[in-house]
């Protein structure tokens, strides 16, 4: 109860550090020289909360946006973005979407920007729904630039069924056409409606028309956990959330009568048209009446589909990771990456997995919440580098890499009074 404490309270501080300001100002981040490549230095404004970090890679581009939230005033919350440069190793300067200015902060239902292979931007973003008096009610938006981020178009819903009060936890990424694909959670039961959770719904952008294709793909999963769409090489589309499975469903392991909540998995082999049966990546049995806000990521190895998760079933919580091959039907047993770590991302490079996660330790009886980058290689083995500075509170690490050599690692600092974003380029 102790570290669960102490965990909430480092995620919620306020924080900063000295960082370069808003391109408003014309202030762009100073160059530093290649030998301190390996030092965390920072990307947003002192003087102001930054939080939901996200990076896409594109063709020839890497994104980074985030929330610049207000702590008195919703209404100024603002969606930022900068696109970061390879050769330099830094960000360009910030620039804001007008538009967005309101959005919800969340710190596992980030914000998300991304680039079509037309090279067409979509942020998609969540704002709450003022016809619906419920807590979570909320819709997603998007809104488009056909100029690199320099203009973008008034927002618009993502979904206009007015049943949709509630849509979030999503995830987006570049489909084999090279349109952009969503996976999401939906209030709208429409494959499970006599089971709790929500709907986890598909969806893919025609151009600028926006997400024209819309369709259910898995029921009752569980409301409050990131949900996780991956296109591996070879053009396959895979989807992982957290499901929920009920005693009166296949899946329950018979004890009690309180609902079990594990990651899922399901994919597509023919462009998004038809999804396969939802399958478990991992029988944990984590019996929970609540939701842990923390989802799974997947990576493609060339050989193997990867995945990185967290349970907190009591016989065996934390990180944990598995793979299969493409024609297994299930996923192999399951490894410990760490006991102590939440909310992980992954990457593949040159046949290793690459997972970032925030991990709690103590030292002199003080805790702390650092990020741990966690090297997998194909025979099992694996290694870890402690990215953060010391004895400092971090959280909700992203990670990309930007060649064959180098990866790129963006997160959360709350130290200080206004939390921050922090980066580090690892060569390896």
């Amino acid at each position: 109860m102790k570290k669960i404490v102490l965990y909430i309270f480092s995620i919620s501080m306020f924080v900063a550090c000295q960082q370069p300001k808003d391109n408003t100002k014309n202030n762009v981040p100073k160059k530093t020289d290649k030998k301190q490549k390996s030092l965390a230095e920072v990307i947003t404004n002192p003087n102001k909360n930054s939080e939901g970090p996200f990076l896409f890679k594109a063709k020839d581009k890497i994104i980074l946006n985030w929330t610049q939230w207000d702590a008195h005033n919703k209404q100024e919350n603002i969606l930022k973005f900068a696109f970061f440069n390879p050769e330099t190793g830094k960000f360009t300067s910030i620039d804001s979407i007008p538009v967005s200015k309101g959005l919800q902060m969340h710190a596992e239902s980030m914000a998300k920007i991304g680039m079509s292979n037309s090279g067409i931007m979509y942020a998609v973003y969540r704002k709450k729904d003022k016809t619906d008096r419920s807590r979570f009610g909320g819709k997603l938006y998007y809104s488009i630039s056909k100029d690199t981020g320099k203009t973008w178009s008034a927002e618009k819903l993502v979904v206009n069924d007015p049943k949709a009060t509630s849509l979030s936890f999503y995830d987006i990424a570049v489909l084999p056409n090279g349109e952009l694909g969503m996976s999401w959670l939906d209030n709208r039961r429409k494959l499970d409606p006599k089971h709790k959770g929500k709907c986890l719904f598909y969806g893919q952008t025609s151009q600028d028309k926006g997400f024209v294709i819309q369709k259910p793909v898995a029921g009752s999963t569980c409301e409050c956990c990131r949900t996780e769409i991956f296109v591996d090489k070879k053009g396959n589309i895979h989807i992982a959330y957290r499901n929920i499975i009920e005693p009166d469903e296949p899946g329950f392991d018979g004890y009690g009568f309180t609902e079990i909540r594990d990651m899922y998995y399901l994919k597509s082999m023919d462009s998004g048209k038809t999804f396969t049966h939802p399958i478990p990546i991992s029988k944990d049995n984590w019996h929970v009446n609540g939701c842990p806000h923390t989802g799974p990521s997947l990576a493609f190895n060339g050989e193997k589909l990867g995945a990185v998760w967290f349970t907190g079933a009591p016989s065996n919580s934390g990180i944990f990771f598995t793979d299969k091959k493409p024609e297994q039907k299930k996923f192999n047993s399951k490894n410990l990456i760490s006991r102590e770590g939440r909310h992980p991302q992954m990457i593949s490079i040159k046949k290793n997995f690459y997972s970032v996660y925030e991990e709690y330790y103590e030292k002199n009886e003080k805790g702390y919440y650092k990020i741990t980058l966690k090297i997998i290689q194909p025979d099992g083995k694996d290694k870890e580098m402690e990215i953060s500075p010391p004895l400092t509170n971090n959280n909700h690490p992203v990670i990309t890499n930007f060649n064959d050599n180098e990866i790129l690692i963006v997160w959360v600092n709350s130290d200080t009074r206004h939390p921050k974003l922090m980066y580090k380029t690892i060569k390896l």
